[in-house]
């Protein structure tokens, strides 16, 4: 079962929506810093098989090869 995460990023708060098999399965919101959004990805979403942002002012020039 492949999971695919999505995160919408603020300031305070990240938007996280996890979907598997074309559907939703989980959706909530997180503090935005790394040790909560890696403590919500391991119990909600484990063996996530990507995880993708929306892009907007705080996201910076980031590319994937």
């Amino acid at each position: 079962m492949d999971e695919y995460i999505g995160l919408d990023v603020s300031m305070k708060e990240t938007a996280v929506s996890i979907r598997s098999e074309g559907k939703r399965i989980w959706r909530g919101k997180c503090a935005s810093n790394p040790a909560a959004l890696a403590k919500l990805v391991r119990k909600r979403a484990p063996y996530a098989k990507r995880v993708v942002f929306e892009t907007g002012p705080l996201s910076y020039g980031f590319s994937m090869p």
